[in-house]
């Protein structure tokens, strides 16, 4: 056996290697999405893959300019299609419909949510579920007593008891980014990202529903049981292909 026929197995090593490495990420990202499948605001998360020149072993060998293998392209992405809106009848649930987020306040700083199951903490401030501060036009509201209600287009307004019309008494602070596909969920139904914020002017919410996760629990648990198969092929891959190296070295050596 030549040299040259070593260089190939080499090669064929590294590139089910590289294929077992995409597709342990791959296995990541659909674990996240079914651990997600009932997270309020949750959008399933995609992770594409492309056919990358090896660039490295162009460098260190002219000849490799042409070989190629499996990397993954862009990144984790939000699938950015709307999740199905459940009724729940409280007033102080709400759902974007389109575009959006909600801005938070966290311990690390400011964070963004699809999840609009808000409430009022002791201190009369609203906040999520898990007691974040809902960040508003003016930062945070202290709301007065009485009876909160939140429009349709993100203003909070108080209900005045003589009939007379409500109080307005700030907006929501609901935002996008230049690209939405690239803010990254976190714990707690959280997103994050290193983005700017841009202000939504025009801003629809669904009052006294909650937006579904967009995750389909069948199509998840499918691409985990392809993305498995094709992990456990580049390793029997790895392992002809070593055992085979293994004894060419061998009579390489011989010789």
């Amino acid at each position: 056996m030549s040299l040259k026929d070593l260089a190939i197995m080499v090669k064929g090593i590294y590139h089910s290697a590289a294929g077992m490495l995409a597709r342990q990420r791959q296995l990541e990202v659909t674990a996240n999405n079914l651990a997600n499948a009932t997270t309020v605001g949750f959008k399933q998360q995609t992770l594409t893959f492309k056919t990358a020149l090896n660039s490295s072993l162009a460098e260190s060998r002219p000849g490799a300019a042409g070989e190629r293998f499996v990397d993954v392209e862009g990144g984790v992405q939000q699938t950015l299609r709307q999740g199905t809106l459940s009724a729940t009848g409280n007033p102080l649930d709400v759902a974007i419909v389109g575009e959006g987020f909600f801005a938070v306040e966290t311990p690390t700083g400011t964070a963004y949510t699809r999840d609009g199951r808000f409430q009022l903490n002791p201190a009369g401030e609203l906040v999520t579920l898990s007691g974040h501060r809902v960040l508003t036009a003016g930062g945070t509201a202290i709301l007065p007593q009485g009876e909160l209600r939140i429009g349709s287009d993100g203003t909070l307004l108080m209900r005045n008891p003589d009939g007379t019309p409500d109080q307005l008494l700030d907006h929501l602070q609901i935002v996008t980014f230049a690209d939405p596909r690239r803010v990254m969920h976190a714990d707690g139904g959280l997103y994050l990202t290193q983005q700017e914020p841009i202000e939504l002017p025009n801003v629809r919410l669904q009052v006294g529903y909650v937006e579904d996760s967009t995750v389909n629990v069948v199509s998840e648990m499918v691409k985990m049981i392809e993305t498995n198969q094709y992990y456990d092929a580049s390793a029997r891959a790895i392992q002809t292909q070593d055992g085979t190296l293994g004894k060419a070295v061998n009579e390489v050596g011989k010789v």
